[in-house]
């Protein structure tokens, strides 16, 4: 299932704007339908995982 941004926003405890303005630069996982941008929630999950990892 696709998710909108403010949905996102929510998930990440983050401003729509931030999501926003940092998607590309941050690397989150994302695609356009139409204009407005919608995210997989496996593949934000990967992603996180990947950023979010803690050297042991």
């Amino acid at each position: 299932m696709l998710r909108a941004l403010r949905e996102l926003a929510t998930f990440l405890g983050k401003p729509t704007s931030w999501v926003y303005d940092n998607h590309a630069k941050e690397g989150v996982p994302s695609f356009r339908v139409g204009q407005q941008l919608r995210f997989s929630p496996a593949e934000v999950r990967r992603w996180l995982e990947e950023r979010c990892r803690v050297a042991t």
